[in-house]
């Protein structure tokens, strides 16, 4: 374990020593400002709007994507095919950023095919005002199209992990729960839920760090300064971070850490009480 754990330390743990370290100066002189930056960051509106931001986007795309995900693998259990379904579900992970944001575009742009579509349905069908098109990235959709563009892009993944954990669950206690009269959901409930608590621990923990990684196809689809809806934090450290102000950078990237440890431990938590 030394090699490994030596990585992690000169590679992660001190770096962010180093970040916590500049959290408390700063930018510039290097002077010592305590939890100012803190204060700072607090106090931001764009931080605020942020927050707000990726903690419904989190609060959506978790539930759902580990939700439809786990019905498709139940669904993919005892298909004898499942082999070719999970193929075909895990090519999204091979695509390019730059050509799904060029398919997003595609789509949904003003003159895209979506506007397209529905403009000559409307124009065909006289009793329909005239469709003009809409501006999905810069109206209340963003957020759907952001949303339908993660769940897309992970959901085969998240197949193959549930579908690891169902296959390690020993089929003999379902076979036996069934010679004595149990239904299916008496044996999704007391047999396959329990089993898969460690399994939901990895799934729930990867959608969360999946939910941070996926700013780089909003970035590329949005740009810098988004609607308001698909404003992230990952969006406030770029612009940051093009300002210089890597004092606030810091104290955010901390926070950051911090959240992302106590979810990590109310999963473990919740892990060891299914566990019980």
């Amino acid at each position: 374990m030394l090699p490994g754990f030596a990585g992690v330390l000169v590679f992660y743990l001190l770096p962010f020593l180093e970040v916590v370290r500049r959290s408390f100066l700063k930018s510039g002189n290097n002077a010592f400002v305590g939890v100012s930056n803190y204060q700072t960051v607090f106090t931001n509106n764009a931080f605020l709007l942020a927050v707000r931001n990726t903690a419904f986007y989190m609060a959506l795309g978790v539930p759902i994507l580990m939700g439809i995900s786990l019905i498709l693998a139940l669904l993919l259990r005892n298909l004898v095919l499942r082999r070719k379904f999970v193929s075909v579900m895990l090519l999204p992970m091979a695509v390019p950023a730059a050509v799904m944001v060029l398919v997003l575009r595609i789509l949904i742009d003003r003159q895209g095919l979506i506007n397209g579509i529905v403009t000559g349905v409307s124009e065909k069908i006289a009793v329909l005002p005239i469709f003009e098109g809409i501006d999905y990235l810069n109206s209340g959709w963003a957020l759907v199209i952001v949303l339908c563009s993660f769940l897309w892009k992970n959901t085969g993944y998240m197949v193959i992990l549930w579908l690891a954990g169902l296959s390690a669950l020993p089929k003999e206690v379902e076979e036996a729960a069934k010679v004595d009269g149990a239904n299916r959901w008496q044996n999704w409930h007391y047999i396959i839920r329990p089993g898969l608590s460690g399994t939901t621990f990895t799934i729930g923990m990867l959608s969360v760090l999946q939910i941070f990684k996926s700013y780089r196809e909003v970035w590329m689809v949005a740009g810098s300064y988004p609607q308001e809806n698909i404003y992230f934090l990952q969006h406030l450290l770029q612009n940051w971070y093009l300002k210089l102000e890597f004092d606030r950078m810091a104290a955010l990237t901390v926070l950051l850490s911090l959240v992302l440890l106590v979810v990590c431990l109310c999963l473990q938590k919740r892990l060891e009480q299914n566990i019980r």
